[in-house]
């Protein structure tokens, strides 16, 4: 129940993997998720956060780090800057209420006059 990391050494690509918990948010995030497929022989499928989700999670570790992480902060900037056409506010906005995240949504969306 664990977060971890694969990283693949011929290339130093990095992936963060999350273990699913039993909350509501956590079977939302799959149920958005993404398949992808690896462009390595042989292709294998993988799942992909939603930007969305993405964004609430990142939240919510900032908030669970005492609000003080830079990197978490920065991170939600960077997708909004990236996605901002193609997000769903409506979306975020709910979820944001349901976790208790409202304030920091709404803080990072004035940040970045979204």
């Amino acid at each position: 129940r664990r977060s971890f990391n694969l990283i693949h050494l011929d290339t130093s690509v990095k992936i963060d993997v999350f273990v699913s918990e039993n909350h509501p948010f956590d079977k939302q995030e799959m149920a958005r998720a993404q398949i992808k497929v690896s462009g390595a022989a042989p292709a294998r499928p993988f799942y992909v956060k939603s930007p969305e989700d993405l964004i609430l999670r990142k939240l919510l570790w900032y908030r669970a780090g005492g609000e003080t992480s830079e990197r978490q902060w920065n991170d939600v900037l960077g997708i909004l800057k990236v996605q901002e056409d193609r997000l769903d506010s409506t979306y975020l906005r709910q979820w944001a209420a349901q976790l208790g995240l409202t304030d920091l949504l709404e803080r990072v969306l004035v940040a970045k006059n979204f």
